[in-house]
């Protein structure tokens, strides 16, 4: 999907949503949540193009692919934490919105902790060999 197909489909969701809202808030609700699904959905298809790219570079620096893999949960965490709480935002659930996004927070740090525990070992051994 086009950024340029990405914006209309977003502003006539946006203008389709904003006149139903008056009379359904339902129905503008999963408008915009269709709309912002089937944009999410349209990026994930380059989405293997960029996975490739970071594949190959990981490769080429001879890492661990074990961090490329960690490096995408937490990209996909990020996204999914960002959809769930601008779907309660819309909803009118700021509360929950926050609740999401500290999960989110809190999944990322979790999924990244064997990055963090490599780099402390790193630095250690690092001050040990002096």
């Amino acid at each position: 999907m086009s950024a340029v197909s990405m914006a209309a489909f977003a502003v006539v969701t946006a203008v389709l949503a904003l006149t139903v809202r008056s009379k359904n808030g339902e129905i503008a609700l999963l408008l915009t949540v269709a709309c912002a699904a089937g944009m999410l959905l349209g990026v994930m298809q380059g989405a293997s193009a960029v996975i490739a790219a970071v594949q190959s570079v990981v490769s080429a620096a001879g890492l661990n692919s074990s961090y490329l893999t960690v490096l995408l949960k937490v990209i996909g965490i990020c996204l999914l934490t960002e959809f769930a709480a601008n779907t309660c935002r819309d909803s009118g659930s700021a509360a929950l919105a926050s609740n999401v996004t500290l999960a989110g927070k809190l999944m990322a740090t979790v999924t990244a902790l064997p990055l963090y525990v490599d780099i402390f070992n790193t630095v250690l051994s690092i001050m040990n060999s002096r």
